[in-house]
């Protein structure tokens, strides 16, 4: 059955080219279009981030002048110098905005950005003026006062005056960045716009060329699809048979040719399938046959295995032991020599040990005598620190009394007013004064009473000293007794050790000659146990080969079977041997 097409006018391949690079330039136009206005839009974006970022600039700036106008009021309220320095950070900072700014293209603001840096330089000087005046100790205070209140009065309108320029450069930028955010919405709507009428005539070719594509080439793809769908049914006898010069044609006209090719694969492969499926039955009878024999085999090698190890196993036990008895024999032997020196030794060790016994019991009546000594030491020195104390308490009470004459003096020299300024600063140092002398006072009592303390604890550690040195005096005297009994106990000790000696000689030699039988022993074993598991693994070895086999046996003939199966649901020309059909669908049934 041959399904027939005519021929169509002129290659698919160019048709696709020349409509996808319609489209291809259209899309290019408009994306070099967009392009552009993208690059319009990135430069309004940039003026309005100058503009934002001015606008910050001179809200920093104003934020500084507060900031500088706060230090400044307490400055003149404190008369604090020391004021001056957050003052200078801050300044510093204001600088460095303010040379960061620049409005050149607008005159108004660049004027009004000059006239800030004149006058942040100007109010720098003047409050620099202040902190001098205030670190003058040779100026007159009223003087000094009065050029403060005037510089004070200056500063405040020059930072006032600060203030509404930077007001007024906030204002510049924020209508900069106005002006710039207008022209990039304008500039966004201008894309959208061009943007939509690309989209629209890009969508209307794209349909018109689908159109004549799909028109052109729907009728082969409809031949096409039906003799695949045939061919996914198993049906083998279709064909297209088409004679166009395309690349439809040449796909369908391929087609047929791999269709003819799988026909008389299957064909070939069917005649197979049946030789196949009688041959795997008989090759998986055998192999099960030889997988039980070589089983029985495998478990007799595993008795003689197992035996040989168990042998080798105790004769490892029996040379272990042999060698463990050899070392502890020389272990005692070693131990007995190291005991003849050791009661040499010892009867040295009596000796000089009874003799500095001795020399404790006259050192323990020298401590005793030196611990009666410190005793009364202590006493003596407990005695100053109760003195010590009691100065303390009255440095405290003067302190104190101190402390209330000077705030005294500084109510009074508050009352005298300017008169009694300088009184009141030597008041106010006498307070300190009598401040850290109550402080130091208190810390002196309590390093007293912790002194006192550790000479209570010290006493009392003097006296334990006293009880354990007359207890130590009594066990000299028991340890002397000690030496005396241990050197009579030397000589017996001595007799035992040289029998000893000579019993260990004795055991070693007899040690020897076992421990020469149990290596022959253990040799023999070893290799009898090395030469049943290498036949226990060539045996097992063997075994894996057979299994193998016998699941490969079983894998082919199942194979088979769903291969004659498969091969059974393909539908061949009328040519196909009817008598290779026949015969392959009664194995199949049979081997079902």
């Amino acid at each position: 059955m041959r399904i027939r097409d005519r021929g169509g006018w002129g290659g698919m391949k160019w048709r696709l080219i020349v409509s996808f690079a319609a489209i291809t330039l259209l899309f290019l136009g408009s994306a070099f279009f967009q392009y552009g206005k993208i690059g319009e839009v990135r430069q309004s974006m940039n003026l309005q981030k100058q503009g934002m970022e001015k606008r910050i600039a001179a809200v920093k700036i104003n934020q500084f002048l507060q900031e500088l106008s706060s230090i400044e009021d307490e400055l003149e309220r404190e008369n604090d110098a020391e004021q001056i320095k957050p003052f200078r950070q801050i300044h510093a900072a204001l600088t460095k905005e303010l040379a960061k700014l620049d409005f050149s293209g607008s005159s108004a603001a660049q004027e009004d950005l000059q006239a800030l840096r004149a006058k942040s330089a100007d109010y720098a000087a003047d409050v620099e003026e202040m902190t001098a005046q205030l670190q003058d100790k040779n100026a007159d205070p009223l003087i000094v006062k009065a050029r403060l209140d005037e510089l004070h009065t200056l500063v405040t309108a020059d930072n006032q005056n600060m203030q509404d320029i930077s007001n007024r450069l906030s204002v510049a930028a924020d209508r900069k960045a106005s002006q710039a955010q207008v022209g990039s919405f304008k500039l966004l709507q201008e894309t959208l716009v061009v943007s939509e009428i690309a989209a629209v005539l890009v969508l209307l070719i794209t349909v018109v060329v689908a159109f004549i594509l799909i028109r052109s080439f729907v009728s082969s793809i409809g031949r096409l699809q039906k003799a695949v769908g045939a061919l996914a049914q198993g049906d083998f006898r279709e064909r297209i048979g088409s004679d166009r010069k395309d690349e439809l044609g040449r796909l369908s006209q391929q087609f047929d040719l791999m269709v003819d090719k799988v026909h008389g694969m299957l064909e070939r492969s069917r005649g197979i399938a049946v030789s196949m499926l009688d041959n795997s039955g008989d090759f998986r009878e055998a192999a099960t046959v030889t997988a039980r024999a070589n089983e029985e085999i495998i478990k007799s090698i595993h008795g003689i295995a197992d035996g040989a190890e168990k042998q080798n196993e105790l004769s490892d036990e029996t040379r272990t032991l042999i060698e463990g008895l050899v070392t502890e024999v020389d272990g005692i032997g070693r131990l007995a020599g190291v005991m003849m020196e050791l009661r040499q030794q010892a009867e040295e060790n009596t000796g000089r040990g009874l003799e500095a016994v001795r020399e404790l019991q006259q050192v323990s009546r020298t401590t005793s005598v030196k611990v009666d000594v410190m005793y009364r030491e202590l006493d003596t020195l407990s005695s100053h620190s109760m003195k010590i104390s009691g100065i303390t308490k009255s440095m405290i009470e003067l302190s104190s009394q101190t402390q209330v004459l000077a705030l005294n003096a500084s109510i009074e020299a508050a009352q005298a007013g300017v008169s009694g300024r300088g009184f009141a600063v030597i008041a106010d140092e006498v307070r300190k004064l009598s401040i850290q002398s109550k402080e130091s006072s208190v810390v002196i009592g309590t390093l007293i009473k912790q002194l006192q303390d550790g000479m209570e604890g010290f006493r009392a550690a003097m006296e334990d000293n006293r009880r354990l040195l007359h207890a130590q005096n009594e066990q000299t005297g028991l340890t002397m007794g000690s030496f005396e009994a241990i050197g009579a106990s030397m000589g017996q000790i001595s007799s035992g050790i040289e029998t000893l000696y000579g019993q260990v000689d004795r055991t070693r030699s007899s040690c020897g000659q076992l421990r020469k039988s149990a290596v022959q022993v253990s040799d023999i074993a070893e290799s009898t146990s090395a030469a049943a598991q290498q036949v226990l693994a060539s045996g097992t070895l063997q075994d894996e080969e057979i299994r193998k086999i016998a699941g490969q046996a079983l894998q082919i003939h199942d194979m088979s079977r769903s291969l004659s199966g498969e091969i059974s649901l393909f539908l061949l020309q009328e040519a196909t041997d009817n008598s290779s059909e026949q015969k392959l669908n009664g194995t199949t049934g049979k081997a079902a």
